[in-house]
């Protein structure tokens, strides 16, 4: 009896349970199929275009069919690149550029609908205005500098660009030593280690479309850098300097290593806290480069806004009077903006690569460095990193 009374259940079960899928695939909804026809749209009216740099913003009206998908342009460049662009219904202009000159181009105009169906063309010529890397080649100044040239630029819109450096090879090339990427409104730049003998330079602007602006040639002779004996090194303590603690030290900063001496402030250090150290020799600075403890940076004690300063006779009462002078001073940032604890490659290459602090032209010679911390990227009190290069002229 209990065996009947258990497989009635069971099938009775089995019963609804067909019955419900059967009810939810009845509510299912069949999907539509989508309505195409062979019918064309309308084309374009009231066309105008307002010639840009580099560039050509087209407005027009669109057609009155209901079914309107996109609107494209095809146009060519001088150099035969055919180059397309696509903006949706909902817009009423579109922008064709990536022109390296002021030449005439002809662009048409389709309207496509939903089944893909295309409008009558539409030509329309455009006649760009002066390119960006035109305008931006004109504010380049080069001047000679410690291992190379430094050059400067104005990019007013903030363009995305590269600037590239050319000079002669060991094979006697004149090919790229330095290509510069910006989007900055104004900036500067410099190639590094190279002799200074009189070198024959030439810089030039570059487009993300590949075109070029013509090269700005120029012969200069760079200055004599060499990169300093870290072995010459050695901290001096002076009164005011900030204390050491968790095994640190500041001969771990001229160890030639970025993983393992350090320097590490104590728990009685408070920002802003500086330390000092003898370079051996007496030179005029060109570049100092730090880097961050590995596996932590841009966080923690890492030197965040930091000066440096120089002297030749520091007072021994350990202040900050005559006897030293301000060389320069940055902030540490980090490329991706991204928030603490995230790193992108761009990022761990930065750090790997070392934070560089470059001095003045007129920087003068020097032989004791203080190295002034005023914030950490924790905004804490302790200072930690890991090594320190210098390069400069000893002669």
């Amino acid at each position: 009896m209990r065996k009947s009374t258990v497989m009635h259940k069971r099938k009775l079960f089995n019963y609804i349970l067909i019955l419900l899928l059967i009810i939810v695939s009845c509510k299912r909804e069949t999907p539509r199929p989508m309505i195409l026809d062979k019918t064309p749209p309308g084309a374009l009216s009231n066309v105008k275009v307002t010639n840009l740099n580099g560039a050509a913003r087209i407005s027009y009206s669109l057609p009155g069919d209901t079914d309107l998908l996109y609107v494209k342009a095809l146009y060519q460049t001088t150099k035969g690149e055919k180059r397309e662009t696509k903006v949706s219904r909902y817009t009423s202009n579109l922008l064709v550029e990536g022109f390296g000159d002021t030449s005439t181009y002809k662009v048409s105009l389709y309207v496509v609908d939903k089944s893909e169906n295309v409008s009558p063309v539409v030509e329309v010529t455009v006649h760009p205005l002066e390119p960006i890397i035109w305008i931006v080649r004109r504010t380049i100044s080069v001047v000679p500098d410690f291992g190379g040239v430094n050059v400067k630029f104005t990019n007013s819109g903030e363009n995305d660009l590269a600037l590239v450096v050319l000079a002669n090879d060991s094979l006697g090339q004149f090919s790229p030593v330095t290509t510069q990427y910006t989007n900055l409104k104004e900036g500067d730049f410099s190639t590094r280690n190279m002799k200074d003998v009189e070198t024959q330079f030439g810089v030039y602007v570059r487009d993300r479309w590949g075109n070029i602006s013509d090269t700005l040639l120029i012969k200069l002779t760079p200055y004599f850098e060499e990169l300093l004996d870290r072995r010459k090194m050695k901290g001096v303590v002076l009164p005011t300097d900030a204390e050491l603690g968790y095994g640190g030290d500041i001969a771990g900063l001229f160890d030639g290593s970025t993983s393992n001496g350090f320097y590490h402030s104590g728990d009685a250090a408070k920002m802003p806290q500086w330390f000092t150290y003898d370079m051996g020799v007496t030179a005029k600075l060109s570049r100092l480069v730090w880097f961050m403890r590995p596996g932590f940076y841009y966080t923690l004690h890492n030197p965040k806004k930091v000066q440096i300063w120089g002297s030749n006779k520091p007072n021994p009462n350990g202040s900050f009077d005559d006897s030293w002078v301000l060389l320069a001073e940055t902030t540490q940032t980090k490329p991706s903006g991204l928030p603490e604890g995230q790193l992108s490659q761009a990022d761990i290459d930065a750090a790997e690569a070392g934070w560089t602090v470059t001095f003045p032209l007129n920087t003068p010679k020097v032989r004791y460095i203080r190295f002034k911390t005023f914030s950490n990227w924790s905004n804490g009190t302790y200072v930690n990193f890991y090594e320190i290069m210098m390069w400069g002229d000893t002669k």
